[in-house]
């Protein structure tokens, strides 16, 4: 199965009447999320752009939510991809082929090392990177508070909804991961399951906290035959133990001569 491997193309409304996006041929397009800031964009781009071509497997990034709750922005794109070929995934396998594809948003734990000599312990570390990304991060400034339909009150989404939701999915992928399948597995996220994925500029940075967490063991463990993510801006490939780990970023049209994406980045799975 040969699968094209994209992520952050960061669509603008100019771009969602023409194309400007080359699309290889392959058995299935498996995209990281962030194709654009709004849900309804993204889908509608990924429906007519791509999925004319090859069906889609997707996760939501970070920046489909925004404007909305995290939960109706999964309920969004779900109603209009119903009855495509297109599918999201969020803490759910899907079955292509002889593979299983294991996706989720992931969000992070705000836990990872900043990197520098002196580490501060976990409890203070994590405090200091949720400190940080709430004022520097766009995710708490444009995303809603997934209950407050329930309690009546708007807000703003909490590192404390985050967490919980990023503990969930890895509990979900440790599990999938756990159960033997009889072919090759794919994980899926949005965000970076290991440091590593990090770009070097920014070590030290407590940002960082929001855009990987370490999940080093579920990979050790599980075992998964490749990786896709993305969030960060830079190409990616390397290997984590006997997993393959790719990151195929477009990014932000500013941005798009320094983050070496691959156009027709196509992979045999």
């Amino acid at each position: 199965m040969k699968a094209w491997i994209v992520s952050d193309m960061h669509v603008n409304n100019s771009e969602l009447a023409r194309n400007s996006l080359e699309v290889p041929d392959a058995d299935v397009c498996i995209c990281a999320g962030d194709v654009s800031g709004i849900v309804e964009m993204s889908v509608q781009f990924v429906l007519r752009n791509i999925s004319p071509r090859m069906p889609v497997v997707m996760t939501l990034g970070n920046h489909e939510f925004y404007g909305a709750t995290i939960d109706a922005g999964l309920k969004t794109a779900r109603r209009m991809t119903k009855g495509t070929n297109v599918t999201v995934l969020e803490n759910e396998t899907f079955f292509f082929g002889n593979a299983r594809i294991v996706g989720a948003t992931l969000w992070t734990d705000f836990e990872i090392e900043h990197g520098v000599e002196s580490e501060l312990p976990v409890p203070q570390r994590k405090a200091c990177a949720i400190n940080v990304c709430k004022h520097y991060m766009m995710d708490f400034h444009a995303i809603f508070r997934s209950d407050w339909p329930e309690r009546g009150i708007p807000g703003l989404v909490t590192p404390k909804e985050l967490i919980e939701r990023h503990i969930k999915s890895r509990t979900f992928i440790a599990s999938e991961l756990a159960d033997k399948f009889d072919g090759p597995t794919v994980v899926l996220s949005h965000h970076a399951p290991l440091p590593r994925s990090l770009h070097p500029q920014f070590k030290g940075h407590p940002s960082n906290g929001a855009f990987a967490s370490d999940l080093s063991a579920i990979i050790e463990q599980g075992k998964p035959d490749l990786w896709v993510h993305g969030h960060v801006h830079h190409f990616l490939d390397y290997r984590e133990g006997t997993t393959r780990v790719i990151c195929n970023p477009r990014g932000y049209e500013r941005e798009r001569a320094h983050t070496s994406f691959i156009s027709g980045l196509v992979v045999d799975i």
